[in-house]
């Protein structure tokens, strides 16, 4: 069915489509480059095609399921955000038939909850970030964030009445899902240049006097990654970073779980205990060819 996904005229919606600034800018380029060169236009086949497009070889390659997914929901997500604001969204029967052809294109199911080492930044990634950023508040956050293993949200909310300076450390209360409230660790010295640049009064990271917006400071860091390290990233990933950094220093799977605010222990196992070999471990014990 070659339904028009959303009106006017497809040249106007490929200019909106990449005139919005967010995480998949490069995925919406790719989307946009393919509805011009096959001349589908923005209709539900199009976006089919695409689907299909992103499944098969390219250059003799083929998409992993997560660059895959990446691409996709880049191109549906660009979409709803300019269905959101067209005259079509105020009509609750196009709206259906809208998010119905979206989600009959299916993202590829992955099989296990790991995070993917794909994900996981090297300790010399992060620095380079830190140091190469021409945004000194992302640099402090990545910093940050990879120090203590917090949330975004857990970071931006950090009180500083919640904090205790104690032998070469600040001792940080933050508050996590389902309003959990755990302690974290940050050097001194990392936490004094936080304060001496934000000058937050009542928050530890603030902007004018207020709070950051979590999605803003995201986006912040995905660009920063972007432009830096050429990957797509997020504030999660330097979560993930710290997680599987402390797990290979210390082999202590019980308390980076309690340090991470997990739930269980089974959580953070299912996540960042990599089961995968790599071909370091094959090469090890495969027999040696002559």
């Amino acid at each position: 069915m070659n339904e028009v996904l959303i009106e006017p005229s497809s040249q106007e919606l490929y200019a909106l489509i990449l005139s919005k600034d967010d995480c998949y800018n490069d995925d919406a380029r790719l989307f946009v480059d393919f509805l011009k060169k096959r001349q589908y236009g923005v209709t539900q086949t199009g976006l089919e095609e695409y689907a299909r497009y992103l499944d098969s070889l390219i250059d003799g390659k083929r998409y992993s399921a997560n660059t895959y997914n990446k691409r996709l929901q880049g191109a549906k997500q660009r979409l709803r955000h300019l269905f959101e604001n067209s005259p079509s969204a105020e009509h609750d029967a196009t709206r259906l038939r809208f998010e119905r052809a979206l989600n009959a294109v299916k993202l590829k199911k992955i099989n296990s909850t790991a995070v993917s080492r794909e994900n996981v930044l090297t300790e010399q990634e992060v620095n380079q970030l830190i140091t190469e950023s021409t945004d000194k508040t992302v640099s402090l956050m990545v910093e940050f964030l990879y120090a203590t293993g917090c949330r975004i949200s857990e970071m931006l909310g950090i009180l500083l009445t919640n904090m205790v300076k104690s032998n070469g450390k600040y001792i940080i209360r933050v508050l996590g899902k389902r309003r959990k409230e755990r302690k974290v660790f940050a050097a001194t010295a990392l936490v004094e240049k936080v304060k001496e640049q934000f000058q937050g009064s009542v928050y530890l990271f603030e902007h004018n006097g207020e709070q950051y917006d979590r999605i803003s400071v995201t986006r912040r860091i995905a660009y920063q990654g972007s432009i830096i390290l050429r990957k797509h990233i997020s504030a999660h990933t330097f979560r993930h970073s710290c997680a599987t950094a402390l797990l290979e220093k210390t082999k202590n799977l019980k308390g980076v779980s309690k340090y991470l605010g997990h739930s269980s222990v089974s959580t953070t196992a299912n996540l960042y205990v990599h089961s995968e070999l790599t071909w370091e471990d094959i090469s090890a014990t495969a027999p040696i060819s002559a």
